[in-house]
């Protein structure tokens, strides 16, 4: 049996449950939010053998011993389901909830622990983006100048700051306001500890969603956009860029394997920028990134190939 760790709205993983479908594997779906509501139920006994049994109206009752693979999609973000609890509680109850929700996540994972993973929870949760840019630097791999600094003069280069950990979308007065990527003009303050890079100016960017040892590259075309030219992520819905296959460099190709491999996950999507002086410059990788862009604009197919990669490990 396949088991997917995932969200709600994540249609990656609908996608690929199609194709699961299709092949005629066993499959389930565990949203961490259906954990919190009560739409899945769940019930671990610890005995010998110690038993996990989860049960869904839309799989019935299972349990978990029968699993033999697990994708690691994305899972977990207590966060996004704030607005599901009473208005009026409490920070130090919140907290508390926040807690035990991530203690219950941890159990699962630690019965699951030894089954044949697309990205091992343990590998994906310790990573950070420094990490990352340190390996990468180690590699060979070029990364803009980095610093994380509470007081900084910006004189000298130009400058963006993104989130250290994982950006958010904010709500203040009823609005929502996305923390992205953003250019920093600000001289000489204080502020909370935040990560700054050399602001690369860019001919393209590159998404690359790297999957067991082989990347599909496609490059995007965002440059050209104000709205899109520091984050592409930043969409313009009324005029979209462009996005097309891309051959990667060899040296490029073998160094990104090389990244993935020393940080030990299978999948993920990795941005780098070709830069305006001809240099490639890595960015970060997102373990649980969208890849449905880069599957449809590029004909990767990339939701079959990760079916066809749970089947193996199910069939083995």
């Amino acid at each position: 049996m396949i088991l997917i760790l995932s969200t709600t709205h994540d249609d990656d993983t609908n996608v690929v449950m199609e194709h699961l479908a299709n092949m005629g594997e066993s499959c389930i779906r565990i949203n961490d939010v259906d954990l919190f509501n009560g739409t899945t139920k769940i019930y671990y006994k610890i005995s010998s053998p110690t038993s996990l049994t989860v049960e869904n109206k839309l799989f019935g009752s299972v349990n978990l011993s029968q699993v033999r693979a697990v994708w690691y999609r994305k899972w977990g973000n207590f966060n996004k389901y704030k607005d599901l609890l009473d208005k009026n509680i409490s920070n130090e109850m919140f907290q508390y909830l926040h807690s035990e929700y991530y203690g219950i996540l941890k159990t699962i994972l630690y019965f699951l622990n030894d089954k044949k993973w697309i990205n091992h929870h343990s590998k994906v949760n310790r990573l950070n983006k420094i990490e990352m840019l340190a390996i990468a630097n180690n590699i060979g791999l070029k990364i803009p100048s980095t610093v994380i600094a509470n007081n900084f003069d910006t004189e000298k280069k130009d400058w963006i700051t993104k989130a250290v950990n994982e950006g958010a979308v904010i709500s203040h007065n009823q609005k929502k306001f996305p923390l992205m990527t953003v250019e920093y003009n600000n001289s000489t303050v204080s502020f909370f500890p935040s990560l700054f890079q050399q602001h690369i100016y860019k001919e393209y960017e590159l998404r690359i969603f790297h999957l067991n040892g082989k990347n599909y590259p496609m490059a995007v075309f965002s440059q050209n956009d104000e709205q899109t030219s520091v984050d592409f992520r930043n969409y313009n819905q009324n005029k979209p860029n462009r996005f097309v296959p891309y051959q990667l460099p060899e040296d490029l190709n073998h160094k990104i394997c090389q990244l993935m491999k020393a940080c030990h996950i299978d999948t993920g999507s990795i941005d780098i920028i070709k830069g305006v002086d001809g240099e490639y410059y890595f960015l970060e990788i997102n373990p649980s990134g969208q890849f449905r862009m880069t599957s449809y604009h590029c004909n990767y197919s990339l939701h079959y190939e990760i079916a066809k990669q749970l089947k193996k490990m199910n069939d083995e």
